[in-house]
């Protein structure tokens, strides 16, 4: 009985199209070259593509980050200017108030052994100016209560009165000034000041 021998597996090029050995070469070396070309051209892709998505990813962080305001926070913020405004008004006397102001100034002349031989009050009301490039009038803040003191003392005590009236009347601001030096040791010294307290009328 004949023996037919085992059929030889065929290589990988055996496999491929009867070409001539070069030509099958050729097509292998062109089929790696694809696929290298390829592999190379998503590598290259790669990092601008991971750049755009950790752009994306940031940006998406920064809305969901967002801290949103909420409405108590304005009311509160509301609340706290509403209450400045308030304690701001508050340091301002009003014009009908003269009678305790005058008080005070003279308190304040007695604790610094200041002896007053005259005082004058007045009101004034600043006048309203118009702007040339607005219709409406602005008014400055006022009445104005003018309080004039002629004090006889001795001019250092003119001075502390002078320093103490910041703490006592925050909003008086010095209009004259006027001290007169004793020239006899019977003599006394004399002051005559003007004193402007600005007030508010305001609601």
């Amino acid at each position: 009985m004949l023996q037919t021998e085992p059929e030889k597996k065929k290589g990988f090029l055996d496999r491929l199209p009867k070409l001539g050995r070069a030509s099958q070469l050729f097509l292998v070396i062109v089929i790696f070259a694809v696929i290298f070309g390829f592999l190379w051209w998503v590598n290259q892709k790669q990092p601008e593509n991971e750049a755009s998505l950790n752009n994306t990813l940031s940006n998406l962080q920064k809305i969901v980050g967002v801290e949103q305001t909420p409405k108590d926070k304005y009311e509160a913020e509301l609340a706290q200017v509403t209450a400045e405004t308030k304690a701001a008004k508050a340091v301002f006397p009003k014009t009908s108030q003269a009678p305790e102001i005058l008080d005070t100034l003279l308190e304040l002349a007695e604790l610094n052994d200041l002896s007053v031989t005259q005082t004058r009050v007045s009101t004034t009301t600043p006048t309203s100016t118009t702007s040339k490039t607005s219709s409406t009038a602005t008014k400055a803040i006022g009445p104005i209560l003018t309080i004039e003191l002629n004090f006889k003392g001795q001019v250092p005590k003119f001075q502390n009165f002078i320093l103490a009236l910041d703490s006592k009347l925050p909003t008086s601001q010095i209009k004259s000034l006027i001290f007169t030096t004793a020239v006899t040791e019977t003599e006394e010294d004399t002051a005559d000041i003007i004193i402007d307290i600005y007030c508010y009328e305001g609601s």
